[in-house]
């Protein structure tokens, strides 16, 4: 999860009073990232299944959980680990064809909600202004976010560090 974009999230739940952020990834790097962000638990999906670590940390359950991923099996353990009343954030998409499965009974029974986000679902007119206050309050972290900046004619290596996820995000900035 927790590239720029997910990174990002982990700095708005902090910003919004969340009292637990769990990130799940692959990557211990990755992993270590989300800590400096603000999250309070990590959880290394190579090394625990993350569905029954998530409600060993969350005994009801999550609240919110984003997907940043766009796998169908990562949307799926995604909505098992909703709480009563939860809700799941489609953010990523992995290939368009991807479909998610979803019992009727008991997205019934536990109120569950899915809903998609596109480009963060934002209004930006409004949102803008107010991530700059926040970035000149020390509240929001966009220094970090970038991991390197490159020329233009770079554009393939950075690419490339992204992929491998040794970078969070790669910066133009000389054309």
């Amino acid at each position: 999860m927790p590239g720029g974009v997910g990174l990002n999230a982990v700095s708005g739940a902090r910003i919004a009073g969340a009292s637990r952020i769990v990130v799940i990834d692959i990557q211990e790097k990755r992993l270590e990232e989300a800590r400096r962000f603000g999250a309070t638990d990590v959880i290394d999906s190579t090394k625990t299944k993350p569905v029954e670590a998530v409600r060993d940390l969350l005994l009801e359950g999550a609240d919110h959980v984003f997907d940043f991923v766009g796998l169908k099996s990562v949307a799926e353990q995604g909505l098992a680990m909703l709480s009563v009343g939860g809700g799941l954030y489609l953010v990523g998409v992995a290939k368009p064809e991807v479909n998610l499965d979803l019992n009727i009974f008991d997205s019934i029974g536990g109120q569950k909600r899915v809903q998609g986000m596109n480009f963060g679902s934002t209004n930006a007119k409004r949102d803008i202004p107010m991530y700059a206050e926040l970035y000149l309050q020390g509240r929001i972290d966009l220094d970090d976010l970038v991991s390197k900046t490159i020329a233009l004619r770079d554009v393939n290596e950075g690419y490339a560090a992204l992929k491998a996820g040794s970078l969070n995000r790669v910066v133009v900035t000389s054309f």
